[in-house]
């Protein structure tokens, strides 16, 4: 499916389209949002940025999907594929409040943790890389893609 995508030249959001498009500002989380929010009222921003040989070229049309685990179910929260940089960013995501850590009681709750995962056909694929984020805060998460080896089984 993600080869076909590269060959045809359509848009992403055609081939990785969530089940249910959301209106601007809905959430998948529905009825756990309200918890979660008042939980997290804090927000960051996380920016991946993706490169081969070590950081030397940047690499486009690599999906990133962002996930959480909240109450035992994972939710995606973002799916996009990088542009000619290498870059997807402004990914604005929950976070605690810079103000909740200063109080005792709710200096328990712990950090705001999304996963990460990775993956070009041409790459191998980098699965839950687990990421905190901060209220206030960008985040960039650089990552290095190592080539496969050998060949393909779609040859």
């Amino acid at each position: 499916m993600y080869r076909d995508y590269l060959n045809t030249g359509r848009n992403p959001d055609e081939i990785y389209a969530p089940e249910r498009v959301l209106p601007r500002g809905e959430t998948p989380f529905r009825d756990e949002y309200e918890e979660y929010i008042r939980a997290y009222p804090g927000r960051g921003t996380l920016k991946v940025q993706i490169s081969v040989a070590r950081g030397a070229f940047p690499l486009k049309n690599v999906l990133v999907d962002v996930s959480q685990i909240y109450n035992g179910v994972r939710y995606s929260l973002y799916n996009d594929v990088t542009d000619i940089s290498g870059i997807v960013d402004n990914m604005v995501l929950p976070a605690r409040s810079i103000e909740s850590t200063l109080n005792f009681e709710s200096a328990q709750i712990g950090e705001a943790e999304y996963l990460v995962t990775i993956f070009h056909p041409d790459f191998k694929e980098m699965k839950d890389c687990a990421i905190v984020i901060h209220d206030k805060t960008e985040t960039i998460l650089p990552v290095s893609l190592v080539p496969l080896t050998g060949e393909r089984e779609d040859g």
